[in-house]
């Protein structure tokens, strides 16, 4: 076998072995099965090319390319200056649609960077191969945790300008729980007693009585019975005690009237 035959077969052989190991490291996938999207984001959340994407906590693809893209926006205005494609698997491509969102989680404490997505409604509309969609910016731990250092300082500032008031405001609760507590055991003993419980059955009964008394009361016949009440008093009152004796003494009744 000639030299130039041997640097041949092994030239195509290197080819070969680099084109082997870029499809299975996924960089060249001339069969591939998935489909492209999109995502827009502010914050990346320490996502890299290769991590995997995950649907339902399913691996169903990975993340292909980040781009800086300082200038872009979204439809409805919105800057956003991170782009990240990734891949997803034709199986799983139709549990996403419009109202999908896609969030960048972590495995674990300390596990890797993956992109999540929960599947959308089914009557909303399916999303499209390359499309392009806002995903969910996940939060920065170090604003969190610089914002609960500044909050725990603003408290501090404010106990120690105010130690007094806030001494005085705990010393009142304490009372004020103290006095609930005596009041509580008072009430106990109160529904514990007998007598207390009889005093209050009675008053229940009472109660009764006088709404059945105020609601007969209200009756058509007692409304006559009071009418006729008050004419009869209108007329005693325009007699006067000679009236009254003559009429008595005229009817052969002697009495002595005041």
């Amino acid at each position: 076998m000639k030299a130039e035959t041997k640097v041949g077969i092994m030239f195509i052989a290197a080819i070969l072995m680099v084109v082997a190991f870029a499809y299975f490291l996924g960089i060249l996938n001339p069969f591939s099965n998935t489909y492209p999207l999109t995502l827009a984001y502010n914050f990346a959340g320490g996502i890299e090319v290769g991590s995997p994407v995950r649907v339902m906590g399913i691996k169903v693809g990975k993340v292909k390319a980040i781009h800086f893209s300082p200038d872009f926006k979204m439809p409805n205005g919105e800057e956003v200056k991170l782009k990240i494609d990734i891949q997803v698997d034709k199986s799983a491509w139709s549990s996403l649609s419009i109202d999908s969102r896609f969030y960048i989680n972590l495995a674990g404490v300390i596990g890797e960077k993956f992109l999540e997505i929960t599947p959308g409604s089914l009557d909303k509309e399916k999303l499209k191969p390359g499309a392009i969609v806002r995903g969910e910016d996940p939060p920065r731990i170090d604003q969190l945790i610089s914002q609960s250092y500044g909050l725990a300082g603003k408290i501090i500032e404010i106990v120690e300008k105010n130690e007094s008031s806030v001494g005085e405001t705990l010393e009142t609760m304490n009372r004020l729980v103290k006095n609930l507590n005596k009041t509580m055991v008072l009430l106990d003993k109160a529904t514990a007693n007998k007598d207390t419980a009889k005093l209050i059955k009675n008053l229940i009964v009472i109660s009764d009585n006088a709404a059945y008394l105020t609601g007969e009361l209200r009756g058509p016949e007692a409304e006559k019975t009071l009418k006729l009440i008050n004419k009869l008093i209108w007329r005693l009152e325009e007699l006067d005690k000679e009236a009254i004796k003559k009429f008595l003494q005229d009817e052969g009744i002697k009495a002595k009237l005041f």
